[in-house]
């Protein structure tokens, strides 16, 4: 005698049969503000590694992920923090690193998002999950390299219309 009865669960349709397009998928709120919120900076983030058409199929890919594992994410103590490791994780197995020396991980991404991407202390914290003190420590102890000084240089193959001298530690944006 079997105490569980299982009922099967018919396949989603791949197409509509009236239009033939595929269904509409509902994203969960809080994703699709996550995404307003954060995506101009991961796509800042992602043309400091490729260039500008590879960059946006990066993020678009990179966010379909995002929404995949969005249930995991929004569970942590800081989804924000957890969304940025997650997303930094998939560009980073998919390129290679620029030639900064950094201590940390997080000091590599606040560094390309500060002085490569443009963005202000304040803007690298959000995107980030940490607090703004925390990027400012890390810019402030980061030591600019010396053999190369532009993207162009470390990548020579690497399309770069827009090559900018990397900024030494005192040559910050807030």
């Amino acid at each position: 005698m079997s105490l569980t009865h299982t009922l099967p669960t018919p396949p989603l349709p791949l197409a509509s049969p009236s239009t033939g397009q595929a269904p509409a998928l509902r994203l969960p709120p809080a994703f699709e503000a996550f995404y307003g919120l954060h995506h101009a900076r991961y796509l800042a983030y992602a043309r400091a590694h490729l260039d500008a058409p590879a960059a946006a199929t990066a993020v678009r890919e990179a966010f379909g992920d995002l929404v995949t594992h969005w249930s995991d994410i929004v569970s942590r103590l800081n989804p924000t923090a957890e969304a940025w490791d997650h997303f930094t994780r998939w560009l980073n197995a998919r390129t290679r690193p620029l030639p900064l020396h950094a201590d940390v991980g997080l000091q590599y991404q606040a560094v390309v998002l500060h002085h490569i991407a443009g963005c202000s202390i304040t803007a690298t914290a959000d995107a980030t999950g940490q607090d703004p003190s925390k990027i400012r420590y890390l810019l402030g102890s980061w030591t600019k390299p010396t053999a190369v000084t532009s993207r162009t240089e470390a990548h020579p193959d690497t399309p770069d219309r827009q090559a900018r001298a990397l900024p030494g530690p005192g040559d910050r944006r807030r």
